[in-house]
């Protein structure tokens, strides 16, 4: 039987480099490489995984540790690491295989297109990601708190909040030549900026919150008990979520899912080789702050400017 474990809810300050560190980055970087190298030999896309682990697992990654070398961090209480783990893992399970891609498609396929849709589809990620997850783990002997922290008040929290966020907004709105777009629209500059915020309030609420409670909140931080390594959790996490989108992509299928990745195993290692450099760097954000608020805002600026025409024309 496994011993309740509550640690303490002091704040501590997270060194750049600590032990167990070394062990995470070499079994991510074998992960890693191992897809890509795969990617590369099956004639995937290899070269996005690249420019992934650039940008989100060194660049941003190594700001974010920059600018929260004085964040004082409370630590995340779990009364049952090993257990309550266990449970979300095998819930993770069952939501890749059915809930986040099958069940979710099929929702949608029953309630039409448009505003409804889009309500019924929040309400249902709120409860596959928050409601199911927070009685599990109850049942499990264990407890959600210390995860719903503000923490904006934190020393480097709001600098890390506006430069990452700022940066993902800007970026992804450059590369994708969105601001020229929204431009040609014939809205006034107030409004493009105002159905911006909007797309990035909408986002942070149905994919931030969401995501992040579920991959952050709930499992990195109960792995970082269990392994008793913050990196090691880090790395864990970001390889289950990327996981985790597998079936999704696999089902939603098409030309430009076809043009990244032609076979299951592809996709596997393309997900693996894309988006866990992304959680890597969301994983860090949490790990160093703890503020829930900082990893749901940064969230849905990653995702706010590619939705952002949808919106408009969902709600103008």
């Amino acid at each position: 039987m496994e011993t309740t474990v509550e640690q303490p809810a002091q704040a501590e300050r997270t060194p750049f480099w600590r032990r167990g560190s070394t062990k995470a980055a070499v079994a991510f970087l074998a992960i890693w490489s191992a897809c890509v190298a795969f990617l590369a030999f099956a004639g995937g896309n290899f070269l996005f995984p690249i420019s992934s682990l650039l940008l989100f697992g060194v660049v941003l990654t190594g700001l974010i540790v920059f600018l929260t070398r004085k964040t004082m961090a409370p630590v995340v209480p779990v009364a049952l690491p090993r257990r309550e783990s266990l449970v979300l893992l095998l819930y993770v399970l069952v939501y890749a295989l059915l809930i986040f891609g099958p069940l979710s498609g099929m929702l949608r396929s029953i309630v039409p297109p448009g505003r409804a849709q889009e309500v019924v589809m929040l309400v249902y990620k709120l409860a596959v990601h928050l409601a199911i997850p927070i009685f599990l783990i109850h049942v499990a002997g264990g407890h959600i708190r210390g995860i719903f922290d503000v923490g904006l008040r934190r020393r480097g929290v709001l600098p890390a909040l506006v430069i990452v966020s700022a940066f993902m907004i800007v970026a992804v709105a450059m590369l994708n030549s969105i601001f020229e777009e929204l431009g040609a629209s014939g809205l006034s500059t107030v409004a493009i900026f105002g159905w911006i915020a909007v797309t990035w309030l909408w986002y942070s609420l149905e994919v931030g919150v969401t995501e992040e409670f579920l991959f952050r909140g709930l499992l990195q931080s109960r792995l970082t008990s269990w392994f008793r390594s913050g990196p090691m959790a880090i790395v864990l996490t970001s390889v289950i979520f990327a996981l985790a989108h597998v079936p999704t992509f696999y089902l939603r299928g098409g030309e430009e899912v076809a043009k990244q990745a032609a076979s299951l195993p592809q996709i596997i290692a393309l997900a693996v080789a894309a988006l866990a450099p992304i959680s890597i760097m969301m994983g860090t954000l949490w790990y160093r702050t703890r503020s829930f608020v900082l990893v749901v805002l940064v969230h849905g600026a990653i995702d706010t400017m590619p939705g952002v025409k949808g919106m408009i024309n969902l709600w103008g």
